[in-house]
C-alpha cells in the first residue's frame, strides 16, 4: 500500500487538460484529412476531361517517305479498323469465294456480324498474331478478351504497314480487299455515317477507306484510315481517342477536321 504522502494530490480539472490536448491533437489531423478529401473531390469534379489523343501518319508511295508522322507509335483501340487484319489474314490464307463475298460486306459496310463469324472461324487473336508477322508490325497486340476483336491495340505506323502489305498482294487478292474499301457505303451496317474523315476531306480525289468507331470501356474512338489519290499514292491513317462521354459526332467531326487540314498538303 502506498504511503499517503506519496500519492498525488487530486487537483480539480488537472486530468482533464491532458485528455483535452490529446483529443485536440487527434481531431486536427482527422479534420484536415476530411477537408483534404472534400477539396480533392471538388477539384476532381471540376477538372476538365482529359484532352483527346490523336495520331496521324501519311506515307507517300511515290517518294517512299513518311511525309507526316505525328504520334505514329502511340497505341489506340482499333475498333473496326481491325477488320483490315481479318481480311488480310483471310486473303493470305486463300479465302474461298464465299469468304470473299463476306469480306466485301464486312469491309464495305463495316458489318460486325460478318467480322464476328470470320474472327471466330479463323482463330480470333491468332489473326492479329499472324498479321503482325505478315506485315512486320511492331506495336500491335491482340485483345485481352479473345472475343472482343475491336479491342485489338495498334498504332498509326502499324496500320500504315498493313496497307503497304495489302498493296503488295497479287492484284486479284489485293482487289478482294481494296474494292470494298473504294465502295465503302456512306451508311454502315449499324446505321452509322462512316463517311467522316478521309471521304469528307478528299471527295475530289480517289479514296479507299476503312473507318473505325467505338464508345465505352473508358474511351470514345474515331479512326479514318485508307488510300488517297491517283494510283493510291498516299496511305493516310488518322487515329483518335476521346474521353468517355464524348459524343461520337463530336469525335468524328474532329477527325474530319484533321483530314481537311491534310488536304492542301497532299498532291493529287
Amino acid at each position: 500500500m502506498f504511503d499517503q504522502r506519496t500519492r498525488p494530490i487530486a487537483v480539480p480539472g488537472a486530468n482533464r487538460r491532458p485528455r483535452l490536448r490529446v483529443a485536440v491533437l487527434i481531431a486536427i489531423p482527422v479534420i484536415a484529412a476530411i477537408l483534404g478529401y472534400v477539396i480533392f473531390q471538388s477539384v476532381a469534379e471540376s477538372r476538365p476531361a482529359p484532352e483527346r489523343r490523336d495520331a496521324t501518319v501519311v506515307f507517300d508511295r511515290t517518294s517512299g517517305e513518311r511525309v507526316i508522322d505525328e504520334q505514329g507509335s502511340e497505341r489506340f483501340r482499333t475498333a473496326s479498323v481491325v477488320k483490315l487484319f481479318i481480311a488480310l489474314d483471310a486473303v493470305i490464307r486463300k479465302a474461298s469465294r464465299t469468304d470473299e463475298a463476306q469480306l466485301h460486306r464486312m469491309l464495305a459496310k463495316s458489318d460486325d456480324a460478318v467480322a464476328n463469324t470470320l474472327w471466330t472461324r479463323n482463330g480470333g487473336p491468332a489473326i492479329v498474331t499472324r498479321t503482325v508477322a505478315a506485315a512486320g508490325l511492331k506495336n500491335t497486340i491482340p485483345p485481352t478478351d479473345p472475343g472482343r476483336w475491336g479491342d485489338t491495340l495498334s498504332t498509326a505506323d502499324d496500320i500504315a504497314a498493313v496497307y503497304r502489305r495489302v498493296l503488295k498482294l497479287p492484284r486479284a487478292k489485293r482487289d478482294v480487299i481494296l474494292e470494298p474499301l473504294r465502295q465503302a457505303n456512306r451508311t454502315a451496317a449499324d446505321g452509322f455515317d462512316q463517311h467522316f474523315g478521309i471521304p469528307s476531306a478528299f471527295g475530289d480525289r480517289p479514296w479507299a477507306v476503312k473507318q473505325g468507331w467505338a464508345a465505352g470501356r473508358g474511351s470514345v474512338d474515331a479512326h479514318s484510315t485508307g488510300l488517297v489519290g491517283d494510283g493510291d499514292r498516299y496511305i493516310v491513317v488518322i487515329l483518335s481517342g476521346s474521353a468517355e462521354g464524348t459524343g461520337l459526332d463530336v469525335a468524328t467531326a474532329a477527325v474530319t477536321s484533321v483530314a481537311r487540314s491534310l488536304a492542301p498538303r497532299l498532291g493529287k
